[in-house]
């Protein structure tokens, strides 16, 4: 029998991303390419000046793009290890892309840069990781620090599948992902199993990684991801709340009208201040 999951306590919110997470990364989400083109569409539309702000930024997956494009991309993350790996890939780029990154660490529920934007955007489901109320008005009131007149505001988040809310007695572990790389020289395994918290709202995914070289055990660690998931009304309600409109809501990367789709699969929210 697998181990039990690790247990935290529920009102945890730990960083997830630290030095082993922020190093598998990039090889890890190496086939997520579908958002490109819509941030960097959509960042052209409403950037006039090429400027924008990218929160939670990571290692650069987006932002990098936009920033070869010509816009002048601001990222701010809140783990000093994804930045670290951010800044060596920004490095193998040339060096008029690396002029328009600029990178901070800090965290985007409290950060101030006393600078404005027309364009700020939050991509790949990362509002999520805000678990309560009070953290993701914090996050709006950030927004709105930093938002420039008539600017505009994106994140996207999945639609939850109410197939995969079920509660299970006894959280049980499953492959995710088993993947070699042949150039990097080593092979990753890694499993999860999901508890939900359904008072809370709250998904808790339990990640048990293995990397193994030549078939032999290197290192083994344990890493829980805390985040929320969010139904349309209650979308709708917090960007009320927070003194924002919806200037659209897409179901889609192809820009969908949400209410249109028999199935949506993502939540796409763009929203300007009040």
């Amino acid at each position: 029998m697998p181990p039990e999951p690790r247990r935290r306590a529920r009102d945890a919110t730990p960083m997830f991303y630290n030095e082993k997470e922020a190093e598998l990364y990039d090889i890890q989400y190496v086939w997520k390419m579908d958002d490109v083109p819509f941030w960097k569409d959509l960042a052209r539309e409403h950037a006039p000046d090429g400027r924008v702000l990218e929160l939670a930024c990571g290692t650069l997956r987006i932002a990098l793009p936009l920033a070869e494009a010509g816009l002048h991309v601001t990222g701010v993350d809140l783990s000093p290890h994804m930045l670290e790996h951010a800044r060596k890939k920004a490095a193998n780029y040339p060096a008029e892309v690396q002029a328009r990154l600029t990178l901070h660490e800090g965290d985007m529920r409290s950060v101030r840069l006393g600078e404005k934007f027309n364009f700020i955007y939050l991509p790949f489901n990362t509002f999520l990781v805000l678990l309560t109320a009070s953290d993701q008005l914090a996050l709006f009131e950030t927004v709105r620090a930093h938002l420039a007149p008539g600017g505009v505001f994106a994140f996207d988040i999945f639609m939850p599948d109410l197939n995969r809310l079920k509660i299970e007695a006894t959280p049980t572990w499953g492959l995710e992902v088993d993947q070699t790389f042949a150039d990097l020289g080593f092979r990753l395994q890694r499993d999860f199993a999901r508890e939900i918290d359904p008072l809370r709202q709250t998904l808790i995914v339990h990640y048990r990684m293995r990397e193994y070289s030549d078939q032999v055990l290197m290192r083994e660690w344990l890493n829980d991801l805390h985040i929320t998931y969010m139904f349309p009304r209650e979308v709708e309600h917090l960007v009320a709340r927070a003194g924002f409109e919806f200037v659209h809501l897409w179901g889609d990367y192809a820009r969908s009208d949400f209410y249109t789709l028999p199935q949506p699969q993502k939540q796409i929210v763009v929203a300007r201040a009040r």
